[in-house]
């Protein structure tokens, strides 16, 4: 599987972008607003990518960080996705604005993805929190890491729970998603977007 590429953009398009790296240009399926964030035709630039295969066709994918890339392999787990409409997704929410999304059920949120349809969103919220419920959500070995670490105890349980829930929706285990949480801390006026964007951070950096 090709994880990266980094190389000089010998020309950029609307929905995929061409790099040369050894002679070789790959061309890479990004999503419009991925590609405006890209530097200009003739500079050097790191790609995430992930290579989607079928029977009769192959596609180069890419993703400005490895968090996009992420979650646009998730996406595709659910029954009915494929690679076109997770590039949707990624592009029009952030990895932390889809999980909040999923956690609190948010059709009206995900409909706004060009492509999904309430029954669309719907399917997207139930597989996923399925997944979330199978996955075993240890919110008591939670407190124990909370107590053992010195993390806030005045930041509301419900906010590290579904902060955790959000982490675990993602895709990372209950471990990783707990460890990106104490490393991360927590700060007075938390919420779940502020705390789930900075145990994000943590897990960037990993």
């Amino acid at each position: 599987m090709i994880a990266s590429i980094s190389g000089r953009i010998v020309r950029k398009s609307e929905d995929f972008l061409i790099l040369e790296q050894g002679g070789i240009g790959f061309h890479i399926d990004m999503a419009p607003g991925m590609i405006a964030s890209m530097p200009p035709v003739g500079e050097t630039v790191t790609v995430h990518t992930c290579l989607h295969v079928r029977e009769n066709e192959m596609g180069l994918f890419g993703f400005c960080t490895e968090e996009e890339k992420n979650l646009f392999t998730l996406v595709q787990t659910v029954s009915g996705v494929g690679p076109k409409l997770a590039l949707q997704v990624v592009d029009a929410l952030s990895p932390d604005a889809f999980a909040l999304a999923i956690l609190q059920s948010d059709t009206a949120r995900l409909t706004q993805v060009k492509g999904i349809g309430k029954k669309s969103a719907a399917r997207m919220i139930l597989e996923l929190t399925d997944k979330l419920k199978k996955s075993g959500l240890k919110m008591a070995e939670f407190s124990a890491t909370q107590q053992e670490e010195g993390l806030r105890h005045d930041v509301a349980g419900d906010i590290m729970g579904e902060t955790l829930a959000a982490l675990m929706v993602l895709g990372y285990s209950n471990a990783e998603a707990i460890d990106a949480l104490r490393r991360a801390g927590t700060e007075e006026n938390d919420t779940v977007e502020s705390l789930l964007r900075r145990a994000l951070g943590q897990l960037a950096v990993i």
